[in-house]
């Protein structure tokens, strides 16, 4: 009777380390089929958001023939001549900036203005940047003086004042132009109503989505 009961409980721990292994057994399996499908999802989630290449689309450059006429760019260039040339000839003159004090020697006032960097970031905002500033360059400075400057943390003006008088100024046709650039010939009117070609060229880049001012060159340079 007694060994009965021994072997009663032997075979009882048995089934009892049998039941366990397997249900370790079903646990390894059931993490390895939860670890294999999620597996099998984060690589169809990875291919769905690479693009094919098929889809690339390709890249089209546009060009100033593509968006305007040469009538359009003349009619541009005259209607914005003004401007340009005042943006110009203040920068060159140092009289751009709001400022105080005396001819020669005015202190900017323009909030938006710290250092000369800040004057350069100001003219890039109008004209193209292709060409380096040229009001600070002397032997292209039609006043032979540096019209900004720094001292003391602070940035000054030159101020100059000259007056042009007796006669107006257009564009009058295109000299020539590349996908991105239009060059025009520059001609004045006299009071008198003589035309005069000025033998300078005046241009507008095509930059950041939009016509800027490029540069002015003699033609005898």
């Amino acid at each position: 009777m007694k060994r009965n009961r021994i072997i009663a409980a032997v075979l009882a721990a048995v089934l009892t380390l049998s039941g366990c292994a397997c249900e370790n057994n079903k646990d390894k399996k059931d993490e390895k089929a939860v670890q294999k499908k999620k597996e099998k999802k984060e690589s169809k989630q990875e291919a769905v958001s690479l693009p094919e290449e098929s889809e690339a689309k390709p890249v089209v450059d546009t060009t100033l023939s593509d968006l305007y006429t040469d009538e359009e760019l003349l009619a541009y260039a005259n209607d914005h001549r003004d401007d340009f040339w005042h943006t110009y000839y203040w920068f060159m003159a140092g009289t751009f900036f709001e400022s105080s004090g005396e001819n020669g020697n005015m202190l900017i006032t323009d909030p938006r203005i710290h250092s000369l960097q800040d004057v350069e970031n100001v003219w890039y905002q109008y004209f193209s940047r292709r060409y380096p500033i040229p009001y600070m360059d002397v032997n292209t400075n039609a006043f032979k003086e540096t019209p900004f400057w720094e001292e003391n943390g602070q940035v000054y003006e030159r101020y100059r004042i000259d007056g042009f008088i007796g006669a107006t100024y257009f564009f009058d046709h295109i000299t020539q132009k590349t996908d991105d650039e239009v060059w025009f010939a520059y001609y004045s009117k006299d009071l008198n109503g003589n035309i005069n070609d000025t033998q300078e060229q005046w241009s507008f880049v095509y930059e950041d989505g939009q016509l800027k001012y490029g540069t002015i060159v003699r033609n005898n340079q």
